[in-house]
């Protein structure tokens, strides 16, 4: 049984990434992120122009919270100009 999942979400019209983790043992389908910033941009350019991917789902918190940093990491999704993220996340 997973413990939850590691998503990316797209801004369709700009290309700009949140990545974040979601703890559900279901893939919630409307679920598209939580963070501050991306809330303001799905006001900004509607909740429909917004895809979201699994990009790993996790079996223990320890797993969630470290994939979650990895990929925030690696996919530069602090970057203002590629991403979202305010935080390195992992909590």
């Amino acid at each position: 049984m997973k413990y939850g999942y590691i998503y990316k979400t797209t801004n369709l019209i700009n290309g700009k990434i949140y990545i974040g983790q979601h703890k559900a043992t279901e893939f919630d389908t409307k679920y598209k992120g939580s963070g501050v910033v991306l809330k303001e941009a799905f006001k900004k350019y509607g909740k429909e122009n917004f895809k979201r991917e699994i990009l790993r789902l996790c079996f223990t918190i320890n797993q969630l919270n470290g994939y979650e940093t990895y990929y925030i990491i690696k996919l530069k999704a602090m970057d203002s100009s590629i991403g979202y993220n305010m935080m390195l996340g992992g909590v």
